[in-house]
């Protein structure tokens, strides 16, 4: 003669454990994308907060000297280097020759991080600015 049990049993089957596995696929698949773009939104404000203090600087160098400074700041003082996300870059103006009159900073992008909507901002010294990559101006200085 057999026992029958009547305590309930204990465990999961495999088609509850198959369910809460989809379930959890999905939120990652849509949490995933979201936590990728604060990221990038984050450092996106971090390259234009290093962009603004660089012409903060320049601009003072240019009104005790008449000129700007052939060099960024930054590599003095760690601003955008080490551990920054981006490389701050310093040019003449499109449309300028020298750059001691007009000057054009560029943070750009270190390899191992990935932008594509933009892959570099981009301030100059008469006050425009704007980006490469997909995205519309009004997103990369909003």
């Amino acid at each position: 003669m057999r026992r029958c049990s009547s305590a309930p049993s204990r465990g999961f089957t495999l088609m509850e454990l198959m369910i809460a596995l989809v379930v959890l696929a999905i939120l990652a698949a849509i949490a995933y994308p979201s936590y990728l773009d604060a990221l990038r939104k984050g450092w996106r404000a971090e390259a234009r907060a290093a962009l603004m203090q660089e012409m903060q600087q320049q601009e003072r160098f240019y009104t005790q000297r008449a000129r700007y400074r052939d060099t960024v700041f930054a590599s003095d003082s760690g601003l955008g280097t080490g551990t920054g996300r981006y490389t701050l870059t310093l040019d003449a103006c499109e449309g300028a020759s020298d750059a001691r009159r007009c000057i054009r900073l560029q943070a750009s992008l270190r390899s191992g991080f990935s932008d594509p909507q933009v892959r570099s901002l981009w301030l100059d010294s008469r006050g425009e600015k704007g980006c490469n990559g997909t995205a519309a101006p009004r997103a990369c200085w909003p």
